[in-house]
Protein backbone atom coordinates (compact mmCIF):
# COMPACT_ATOMS: atom_id res chain seq x y z
CA UNK A 1 0.00 0.00 0.00
CA UNK A 2 1.29 3.45 -0.71
CA UNK A 3 0.45 6.44 1.36
CA UNK A 4 -0.15 10.01 -0.74
CA UNK A 5 0.86 8.84 -4.39
CA UNK A 6 -1.19 8.84 -7.51
CA UNK A 7 -1.49 5.46 -9.17
CA UNK A 8 0.04 5.41 -12.88
CA UNK A 9 -2.82 5.31 -14.79
CA UNK A 10 -3.29 8.89 -13.01
CA UNK A 11 0.08 9.81 -13.92
CA UNK A 12 -0.28 9.68 -17.40
CA UNK A 13 -3.86 11.03 -17.23
CA UNK A 14 -2.17 13.97 -15.73
CA UNK A 15 0.75 14.26 -18.09
CA UNK A 16 -1.31 14.32 -20.93
CA UNK A 17 -3.10 18.13 -20.12
CA UNK A 18 -1.75 19.43 -16.83
CA UNK A 19 0.39 22.07 -17.01
CA UNK A 20 2.78 20.95 -13.85
CA UNK A 21 3.75 16.85 -12.87
CA UNK A 22 4.67 15.80 -9.53
CA UNK A 23 6.34 12.71 -10.32
CA UNK A 24 6.44 11.09 -6.71
CA UNK A 25 9.57 8.74 -5.22
CA UNK A 26 7.80 6.01 -3.65
CA UNK A 27 9.48 5.21 -0.83
CA UNK A 28 9.36 3.19 2.94
CA UNK A 29 7.08 4.28 5.67
CA UNK A 30 8.87 5.21 8.62
CA UNK A 31 6.05 3.89 10.70
CA UNK A 32 8.23 0.53 10.54
CA UNK A 33 11.34 1.50 11.83
CA UNK A 34 9.59 3.18 14.41
CA UNK A 35 7.75 -0.16 15.35
CA UNK A 36 10.80 -1.97 15.26
CA UNK A 37 12.90 0.27 17.24
CA UNK A 38 9.98 -0.15 20.07
CA UNK A 39 10.22 -3.82 19.72
CA UNK A 40 14.14 -4.05 19.66
CA UNK A 41 13.65 -1.72 22.76
CA UNK A 42 10.83 -4.07 24.51
CA UNK A 43 13.18 -7.39 23.87
CA UNK A 44 15.91 -5.78 25.17
CA UNK A 45 13.82 -5.42 28.47
CA UNK A 46 12.70 -8.57 28.36
CA UNK A 47 15.84 -10.03 28.52
CA UNK A 48 17.34 -7.77 31.31
CA UNK A 49 14.54 -8.22 33.10
CA UNK A 50 15.14 -12.48 33.10
CA UNK A 51 12.84 -15.29 34.18
CA UNK A 52 9.35 -15.72 33.96
CA UNK A 53 8.43 -12.64 31.45
CA UNK A 54 8.41 -14.97 28.32
CA UNK A 55 5.60 -13.57 27.13
CA UNK A 56 7.54 -9.94 26.62
CA UNK A 57 9.99 -11.50 24.68
CA UNK A 58 6.99 -13.37 22.40
CA UNK A 59 5.39 -9.60 21.78
CA UNK A 60 8.54 -8.01 20.67
CA UNK A 61 9.11 -10.79 18.27
CA UNK A 62 5.81 -10.13 16.70
CA UNK A 63 6.52 -6.58 16.87
CA UNK A 64 9.67 -6.91 14.94
CA UNK A 65 8.04 -9.34 12.16
CA UNK A 66 4.85 -6.32 11.74
CA UNK A 67 7.65 -4.10 11.53
CA UNK A 68 9.31 -5.82 8.85
CA UNK A 69 6.08 -6.22 6.79
CA UNK A 70 5.22 -2.81 7.52
CA UNK A 71 8.92 -1.74 6.18
CA UNK A 72 8.23 -4.09 3.05
CA UNK A 73 4.90 -3.50 2.18
CA UNK A 74 3.71 0.27 3.67
CA UNK A 75 5.41 2.92 1.08
CA UNK A 76 4.89 6.63 0.69
CA UNK A 77 5.72 9.47 -1.31
CA UNK A 78 6.44 12.58 -0.61
CA UNK A 79 9.13 13.56 -2.21
CA UNK A 80 10.26 14.38 -6.06
CA UNK A 81 10.32 15.70 -9.22
CA UNK A 82 7.99 18.76 -10.39
CA UNK A 83 7.80 18.78 -14.10
CA UNK A 84 6.80 22.51 -15.47
CA UNK A 85 6.11 21.38 -19.16
CA UNK A 86 5.85 25.19 -20.07
CA UNK A 87 9.03 26.74 -18.36
CA UNK A 88 10.54 23.47 -19.54
CA UNK A 89 11.99 22.77 -16.23
CA UNK A 90 12.33 19.86 -13.56
CA UNK A 91 12.10 21.12 -9.78
CA UNK A 92 13.50 18.78 -6.97
CA UNK A 93 10.77 19.35 -3.71
CA UNK A 94 12.18 17.55 -0.62
CA UNK A 95 15.22 16.50 -2.87
CA UNK A 96 18.88 17.65 -2.83
CA UNK A 97 19.34 19.07 -6.35
CA UNK A 98 18.74 21.89 -8.60
CA UNK A 99 16.47 22.99 -10.79
CA UNK A 100 17.12 21.78 -14.20
CA UNK A 101 16.12 23.50 -17.24
CA UNK A 102 15.79 21.77 -20.66
CA UNK A 103 17.45 24.35 -23.05
CA UNK A 104 19.31 23.44 -26.15
CA UNK A 105 19.58 19.70 -27.66
CA UNK A 106 21.12 16.39 -26.40
CA UNK A 107 18.04 16.13 -24.22
CA UNK A 108 16.21 13.11 -23.65
CA UNK A 109 13.74 10.55 -21.86
CA UNK A 110 14.99 7.09 -21.51
CA UNK A 111 13.43 4.07 -19.25
CA UNK A 112 16.03 2.13 -17.44
CA UNK A 113 16.92 -0.62 -15.41
CA UNK A 114 15.85 0.87 -11.58
CA UNK A 115 17.36 1.20 -8.60
CA UNK A 116 15.49 -2.06 -6.90
CA UNK A 117 15.52 -5.43 -8.33
CA UNK A 118 12.95 -5.74 -11.57
CA UNK A 119 11.79 -1.98 -11.62
CA UNK A 120 12.04 0.21 -14.48
CA UNK A 121 12.89 4.06 -14.10
CA UNK A 122 12.48 6.95 -16.25
CA UNK A 123 15.29 9.27 -16.65
CA UNK A 124 16.05 12.53 -17.95
CA UNK A 125 19.42 11.93 -19.98
CA UNK A 126 21.70 14.66 -21.26
CA UNK A 127 23.80 13.36 -24.36
CA UNK A 128 27.16 15.06 -22.84
CA UNK A 129 26.30 14.74 -19.13
CA UNK A 130 24.17 11.30 -19.05
CA UNK A 131 21.63 10.50 -16.48
CA UNK A 132 21.28 13.95 -15.34
CA UNK A 133 18.11 13.14 -13.15
CA UNK A 134 15.47 9.53 -12.34
CA UNK A 135 12.37 11.02 -13.03
CA UNK A 136 10.00 8.25 -11.79
CA UNK A 137 11.40 4.84 -10.42
CA UNK A 138 8.03 1.80 -11.09
CA UNK A 139 7.30 -0.71 -8.77
CA UNK A 140 8.67 -4.03 -9.18
CA UNK A 141 7.51 -6.51 -11.32
CA UNK A 142 4.87 -4.39 -13.85
CA UNK A 143 3.39 -6.59 -16.05
CA UNK A 144 1.41 -6.08 -19.51
CA UNK A 145 -0.54 -3.04 -18.93
CA UNK A 146 1.17 -1.58 -16.52
CA UNK A 147 4.44 -1.70 -18.59
CA UNK A 148 2.03 -0.23 -21.58
CA UNK A 149 1.54 2.64 -18.94
CA UNK A 150 5.03 3.25 -17.95
CA UNK A 151 5.87 3.54 -22.02
CA UNK A 152 2.75 5.97 -22.62
CA UNK A 153 4.04 8.38 -19.53
CA UNK A 154 7.67 8.50 -21.13
CA UNK A 155 6.10 9.41 -24.39
CA UNK A 156 4.29 11.77 -22.89
CA UNK A 157 7.11 13.45 -21.20
CA UNK A 158 9.17 13.52 -24.06
CA UNK A 159 6.70 14.72 -26.09
CA UNK A 160 5.42 17.37 -24.01
CA UNK A 161 8.95 18.83 -23.10
CA UNK A 162 9.58 18.45 -26.98
CA UNK A 163 12.88 16.45 -26.37
CA UNK A 164 14.03 13.27 -27.54
CA UNK A 165 12.63 9.70 -26.29
CA UNK A 166 15.35 7.41 -26.26
CA UNK A 167 16.39 3.78 -24.77
CA UNK A 168 14.18 0.71 -25.15
CA UNK A 169 10.74 0.68 -25.39
CA UNK A 170 8.27 -1.61 -23.25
Amino acid sequence: MTVGAPSLDALVRAAHDAPQLFLPRVEAHPAGLWLGGASLALGLAAAGIGDGHAALGWVALVGMLVAMLLHARLKRARAGWLVDFAARTIAPRELPGEVVVIDGAGWSIACAPGDRRQSIAIDLRHAERGRVVRLFDSAARLRGASMTRLNELADVLARRLRIERSGPRL
